[in-house]
C-alpha cells in the first residue's frame, strides 16, 4: 500500500439569522480559476505524454462607473523546481526530477499546441502571456477561457517510482499595462506518476455550508476529484474523519465510488457532504462560522 494524502477543508457557516445584502464594485475586480492535471509516466518511456487544461478569467465591474471593455494578460511563473532552462516536477524532497514544458493557448476559447519547449511566462513578460479584451456589454461580469498544455518529455530514463509534483503560480494583470492590478495566484498543480502509482488530476477544495437553524431540508454539497492510476492497478479512496460536528451541527462526508481499477485515464470520485435537516446549532451571535480539516487518501 502506498497512501497519498490530500487535505480537504470544509468551511462551515451556521447562521441563526441570515441577512442578505448587495456589494457594489467601485472598480474592476478579477480572479482566475485553473484546472489541475496529471499523467502516468511509464518506465523508460520514449514517447512524450501531453495533458491539457483550461484557465478562466472572471472580472466584475461597476456598470455605472467602469467602461464595458477591459484588457488583460495571463501569465505563469516557472514553478517550484525550475532549473534554467527547464520546468521540472520533483519526487517529494528528493533530488529526483522529470522535465516538462508548459505552452499557452494561441487564442481565447481555443486549445494550446503542445511543444517540447515552454512558451508561457509570467505577466512581466507580455510577449509570452495570453492576452485579450473582455467585452461586458451591459453586464457586470465577463469571463474568458484559455487552453494550455503540459508535456512530459520522453527518454528520461527509469525514474524512481512515486508521484512527482510541481505547483505553478498563474496570475492575470488588468488592464494589460505595467500599472495594472494583478490577481491573487491560481495554483496549477501538475503531477506525474512514475510506474505503479495514482495521481490526482483535480484536487479537493473547500466545501462550504450555509445553514439556517431548524431548516426543513437537509443541505448537501458535492465536489469531484479525478484519480488517474496505472493500468490494472486497484485503488480505494477514503475520507477521514467521515463525519464532523461544528457549532453543534453534524454533517457526514461520503465518496462514490469507494474503489476502482486504474486504466491510465482519469476516473472521477464524487465527495458528498450532507448536513441533516432540523438541527438547532449553537450560535451566540447573528452569524457564526467554523471549519474542520478532512484528509482524502488514495490507497493502491
Amino acid at each position: 500500500m502506498n497512501p497519498r494524502n490530500w487535505t480537504l477543508l470544509p468551511r462551515l457557516v451556521a447562521a441563526c439569522l441570515l441577512l442578505a445584502g448587495g456589494t457594489a464594485h467601485a472598480a474592476y475586480s478579477c480572479s482566475l480559476a485553473i484546472t489541475d492535471t496529471g499523467v502516468i509516466y511509464a518506465k523508460g518511456a520514449a514517447s512524450r505524454i501531453d495533458s491539457t487544461g483550461t484557465v478562466t478569467i472572471t472580472c466584475n465591474r461597476d456598470v455605472a462607473a467602469d467602461a464595458n471593455t477591459l484588457t488583460y494578460r495571463i501569465g505563469a511563473d516557472n514553478g517550484a523546481h525550475y532549473s534554467n532552462p527547464d520546468r521540472r516536477v520533483r519526487l517529494g524532497a528528493t533530488a529526483n526530477y522529470l522535465v516538462y514544458s508548459l505552452t499557452r493557448g494561441a487564442a481565447v476559447g481555443g486549445g494550446a499546441t503542445c511543444a517540447d519547449t515552454s512558451n508561457w511566462s509570467q505577466v512581466t513578460v507580455p510577449a509570452n502571456t495570453m492576452s485579450g479584451t473582455l467585452n461586458f456589454g451591459a453586464a457586470a461580469t465577463a469571463t474568458a477561457n484559455w487552453g494550455f498544455c503540459l508535456r512530459v518529455r520522453g527518454n528520461q530514463g527509469n525514474p524512481t517510482a512515486g508521484t512527482y509534483t510541481d505547483a505553478v503560480n498563474v496570475t492575470a494583470q488588468y488592464p494589460a499595462t505595467v500599472a495594472g492590478a494583478i490577481t491573487p495566484p491560481a495554483i496549477l498543480n501538475y503531477s506525474i506518476g512514475a510506474l505503479n502509482v495514482c495521481v490526482l488530476n483535480s484536487f479537493p477544495t473547500d466545501m462550504a455550508f450555509s445553514y439556517n437553524s431548524f431548516q426543513a431540508a437537509a443541505q448537501t454539497r458535492t465536489q469531484t476529484i479525478g484519480v488517474a492510476c496505472s493500468n490494472g492497478l486497484p485503488w480505494t479512496v477514503a475520507v477521514a474523519p467521515p463525519t464532523g460536528t461544528l457549532l453543534s451541527l453534524t454533517y457526514t462526508l461520503t465518496r462514490l465510488p469507494v474503489s476502482g481499477t486504474g486504466n491510465g485515464a482519469t476516473q472521477n470520485v464524487v465527495i458528498t457532504g450532507t448536513m441533516a435537516a432540523g438541527q438547532q446549532g449553537k450560535c451566540p451571535t447573528a452569524t457564526c462560522s467554523a471549519s474542520q480539516a478532512h484528509t482524502v487518501t488514495i490507497s493502491y
